[in-house]
């Protein structure tokens, strides 16, 4: 799977990350950005800023969601069940914007 930043400039191969951690309001006001970073062997860099933490947590889960589904097969029915079409999960995640 590949992620594709928030800012749309970079993508990001899932299979060398070593970890993506959310980086919480530290000053404890509420109002500095909550983001979200991976984390190689060579580098650390941000996927995405977002204005909660409840919403870095939730883009967070959508990441760990995709990935899950990455690879795996589907099957798509059409309505009155006469056809059935193999279909493939995505293997990309954008980043949100908000």
């Amino acid at each position: 799977m590949i992620i594709v930043n928030q800012a749309k400039d970079m993508i990001v191969n899932f299979n060398n990350v070593e970890s993506i951690d959310i980086v919480v309001d530290l000053d404890g006001t509420g109002k500095l950005p909550h983001e979200i970073y991976y984390e190689t062997n060579s580098k650390r860099e941000k996927l995405g800023t977002y204005s909660t933490e409840e919403r870095a947590k939730e883009v967070f889960n959508e990441i760990i969601k995709a990935y899950e589904k990455a690879g795996n097969l589907a099957f798509e029915i059409n309505e009155d069940e006469t056809e059935v079409k193999l279909t493939h999960n995505s293997n990309v995640f954008e980043m949100p914007e908000e």
